[in-house]
């Protein structure tokens, strides 16, 4: 039996080989959704935990404990220390992630002080830091061997104005009233490496501690009546060990862990959360993204097994007429398309790896590059999805074999089952499916405002969303079959005493055959459709978000200079602050070197209060520029049909220029204040929130000399976070006054440098610590789901092409190859070579060139019916710069040029078959049938 069905398999080999080439195909994208999956989901897990790190400027990996422990308990410091060390080894033993850092203080509550110079009635705490003097500089240190030493940090130091060798007395209870301690200040230090994992706080978080070493501490703790020890712990841990496969895992850990010890806290678990909703998200965007693509498999899978199934009719019939039952012959079919499933899930395995892997390298559409993709490996799901494929395309395969091996029939009845109408014809499947999407389509626009918050809220998107385009292509082939079909009727109805004997029987076919051949018809449809769709959704979401972070930016780089603030308290109670601006001629030198073309100081300030007439508008956007520098360096990213302003940017910087006292207002400020050009306003500026949160400290008025939609750096639109994790959307209003004016009335406050590089040139021969346009575009285009989108898109471009052209060559070969009696029967009869042609490609224009001119048509309508609708999933929000599709001439002609190969290479091999055909062959194949 077995030597059998290898024989079968040979005979015909080319089909099979497409059949094994589709079903391996069908395999591997199958097997790239896990791989895919983890891979993605390590990435965010990374992403989200350097994001942390970034926002809260803390290590993103903690876990701590803060309390007191009773004093009778723990006599000295190093029972306390002990006991942390345990809670350290317990969380270890179940979080099983390498340790980083650990930083352990315990403090006793201190009491008033007096200082040697003059500082009365200071409050201090006394405090012992393991591992102080590993991770801090000595600024500045005196010894004194009469009293006890002690360390304090820069911020004490400035606080309170504290030198390096002064005394500090300490009153302290002692059980019988107070008595006093003296300190003298050896050491002032600061932090070697504050970004270094030891520092969960830092110097400054830690108050006004006055640090001793253990044996202080100890001595410390004999003279205190106090019950109590305070102590903080953190445990940094390696995030980077957190993956797909434990983080469930430790969520749960560190839930007991709260759940058992409410002095316990961990900063892990709230990453964790938001990756656990952003992996759902990624889990629903692969299926709805693969599962177009998969449909596109089985229909070329179902294209060719139907093509073979329908050449060894006779030889089932053979079968069953000498004595085989309907059993047997399933069985025959079974291990036929067993062994194919078994070669397609080997290479399959190793194919899905590969497309996974140059789709995850993928950094735009049809872009692969050779960036690290090291979170992205084999794992053990791939054989489990890759069995599950297996088994369902031996299924999809065998299935229609039981149908076909009934007992014999004739001929006739044969052809009068294949003349009725299909089902969804009848029942008019293609007009409700196409209605159904329409009617998604209305609402989902209709609701792009919740659609967009939920995505902000990092909840799990709406999979239809991103089907519905599949959904309408699909409809929209369904009905360009009943059009076509309903063409050819009328066609020949109203040219049918006209046509020529070779034309009318082409159409004669066309009749008779024109709902078996429908298959065909959708199938290069959403094809060609699909193909373009996935084209144009990728290339317009990366050309819109590329497009919104230049503008976002307004510059080629920026960097961020650190000002140092000097605050001075006064006897009075007063505050006198200052900052001391770093050198801005070392940026100045870069236009010198060739570096940068321009280099211009913009202050910012969003806490700051509008008032004109009546009216007023609170945590506004300020902006201080000098005019002919800015414009030398920012750039204004337009919109892709037009500017965003009425006039181009430069005419409002020629305007600011002539009002030293003028300013630049958005137009939704100058529609909230009722303000035009010409008006006056008033702006007022908060003092630094190091030194009062809520005071305003100087107030100008100025004169509206031009208001604006868009300004480089200016985004309309702000989203704000609660604590429940609900999005806000807030307008941002923008004001832009000269740097001189606002430095003379305000005073000098930070400001970012702003650059334009000179052509060559990147940020890497600059600085390090830069903000650049082109580092954001790098890193979004790194990030799991516009990979993920990207990497998908290709894969299904390429897969179209490839499918679209093999599926269309093959089906018309055969085609031609099952009608070789009847054309032989034209020849004989008298038709020539020419006429025969005539007639094949009358039948192409009906069966292929129109269907792949509604595909490009389907293709551009889903494509300005969908896009912008799917971009709200990478684009929530709203922005100055609206959503545009982009349509590239370079992927329609590739898919153009691909095609015209694909037809052009069909009709050369029809031709040479035709040529090859001898007529007496022919009509002996017709006497022997």
């Amino acid at each position: 039996m077995f030597g059998f069905v290898i024989n079968k398999l040979k005979n015909r080999k080319w089909l099979n080989l497409c059949l094994l080439m589709g079903v391996a195909l069908f395999i591997a994208l199958f097997v790239c959704h896990p791989m895919f999956e983890k891979g993605a989901g390590n990435q965010i897990l990374d992403r989200l935990f350097t994001d942390h790190a970034t926002q809260q400027n803390e290590f993103p990996a903690q876990m701590s404990r803060e309390g007191t422990y009773a004093v009778a308990d723990y006599p000295d410091s190093q029972s306390v220390l002990d006991k942390l060390s345990g809670y350290e080894k317990k969380w270890t033993e179940y979080v099983d992630i390498n340790k980083v850092s650990s930083q352990q203080l315990i403090t006793l509550s201190g009491g008033r002080a007096d200082t040697e110079f003059g500082g009365l009635n200071h409050y201090f705490t006394i405090g012992y830091l393991p591992g102080l003097s590993e991770y801090v500089d000595v600024v500045k240190s005196q010894t004194d061997t009469a009293t006890f030493e002690c360390s304090i940090s820069e911020k004490t130091m400035d606080h309170y104005g504290l030198v390096a060798g002064e005394k500090i007395y300490l009153h302290v209870p002692d059980g019988s009233g107070k008595k006093e301690i003296s300190f003298v200040i050896s050491q002032i230090c600061s932090e070697k490496d504050i970004n270094n994992p030891y520092w969960a706080k830092t110097l400054s978080d830690m108050g006004d501690v006055i640090f001793v070493s253990q044996d202080v501490f100890d001595e410390m703790m004999q003279y205190y009546s106090e019950d109590n020890i305070s102590y903080s712990d953190f445990l940094m841990l390696d995030y980077r060990q957190i993956n797909t496969e434990n983080a469930s895992l430790y969520d749960g850990y560190m839930e007991q862990f709260k759940d058992a010890d409410k002095l316990y806290n961990d900063n892990i678990r709230d990453t964790l959360e938001r990756f656990f909703t952003q992996q759902k998200t990624i889990k629903l965007m692969l299926w709805a993204l693969e599962l177009p693509c998969l449909v596109l498999l089985i229909l070329f899978i179902r294209m060719i097994s139907a093509q073979i199934l329908s050449l060894e009719e006779n030889d089932i019939l053979v079968l069953r007429s000498r004595g085989a039952t309907k059993l047997q012959v399933f069985i025959l079919y079974l291990q036929q398309s067993g062994i194919i499933a078994f070669a397609g899930c080997v290479l399959g395995i190793v194919l899905g790896y590969i497309m996974c892997r140059a789709a995850a390298s993928t950094d735009g559409f049809l872009r692969f590059t050779a960036k690290d993709i090291g979170t992205y490996r084999f794992v053990w799901q791939m054989l489990v999805y890759a069995v599950a494929a297996a088994v369902i395309m031996v299924l999809f395969i065998t299935v229609p074999v039981w149908k076909k091996s009934k007992d014999a029939i004739s001929e006739r009845s044969r052809e009068r089952i294949s003349k009725k109408k299909p089902l969804w014809e009848k029942c008019f499947i293609d007009v409700i499916l196409l209605a159904l999407s329409a009617y998604l389509l209305y609402n989902y626009n209709k609701q792009k405002s919740t659609l967009a918050i939920s995505v902000l809220e990092n909840r799990s998107i709406d999979p239809v969303m991103i089907l519905d385009n599949s959904l309408f292509i699909f409809a929209a082939a369904l009905l360009c079959v009943r059009l076509t079909g309903l063409i050819i009727l009328l066609v020949d109805r109203l040219f049918k005493k006209r046509f020529s004997p070779a034309m009318y029987a082409s159409f004669l076919q066309l009749k008779r055959t024109r709902y078996n051949q429908g298959f065909l018809a959708v199938f290069l449809i959403m094809t060609v459709a699909g193909g373009i769709f996935d084209a144009n959704m990728a290339r317009t979401m990366n050309s819109n978000m590329e497009k919104r972070i230049v503008y976002n930016v307004g510059c080629d780089a920026i960097y961020n200079e650190d000002f140092r603030l000097r605050i001075q308290k006064n006897k009075d109670g007063s505050v006198n602050w200052m900052y001391d601006e770093p050198d801005f001629g070392k940026y100045e030198s870069l236009k010198n070197e060739g570096i940068c073309d321009g280099v211009t100081r913009v202050l910012e300030d969003e806490r700051v209060d509008i008032s004109a007439g009546s009216g007023s508008i609170s945590d506004a956007y300020l902006m201080a520029i000098n005019t002919k520098e800015f414009g030398e360096t920012a750039k204004l990213q337009s919109d892709q049909n037009d500017d965003i302003n009425d006039a181009h940017w430069f005419n409002y910087l020629n305007e600011l220029a002539k009002e030293p006292d003028g300013v630049i207002i958005s137009s939704n400020l100058a529609k909230a204040l009722g303000l035009k050009v010409g008006d006056s306003l008033n702006y007022s500026r908060y003092v630094p929130e190091a030194v009062d949160d809520d005071q305003i400290y100087a107030s100008e008025n100025a004169k509206v000399c031009a208001i604006v939609k868009g300004f480089p750096g200016y985004e309309r639109y702000t989203y704000e976070t609660d604590v429940e994790g609900n999005v806000t959307e807030q307008e941002k209003y923008l004001i832009v006054a000269n740097y001189a004016t606002v430095v003379e009335k305000f005073g000098m406050t930070p400001y970012s440098v702003w650059m334009n590089l000179s052509k060559g040139k990147t940020v890497d021969d600059i600085y390090k610590n830069l903000t650049s346009a082109q580092q954001l575009i790098d890193e979004n285009k790194n990030s799991a789901t516009v990979q993920i989108t990207n990497g998908m898109f290709t894969l299904s471009f390429i897969l179209s092409l490839i499918v679209c052209s093999v599926g269309f060559l093959l089906y018309w070969v055969m085609t031609l190859k099952q009608r070789e009696l009847q054309f032989g029967i034209y020849r004989a009869m008298g038709m020539r070579m020419r006429e025969v042609k005539a007639m094949l490609l009358n039948e192409q224009i009906f069966l292929s060139f129109l269907p792949l001119l509604a595909g490009a048509g389907i293709g551009i309508t889903a494509t300005a019916m969908f896009v912008r609708l799917i971009s709200i999933i990478y684009l929530p929000q709203k922005h100055n710069i609206g959503v545009n599709v982009y349509i590239y001439q370079s992927d329609m002609l590739e898919l153009a040029g691909v095609l015209f190969v694909a037809v052009a290479v069909c009709y050369v091999v029809i031709s040479r078959l035709l040529k090859s055909m001898k007529i007496a062959q022919a009509l002996r194949l017709g006497e022997d049938s």
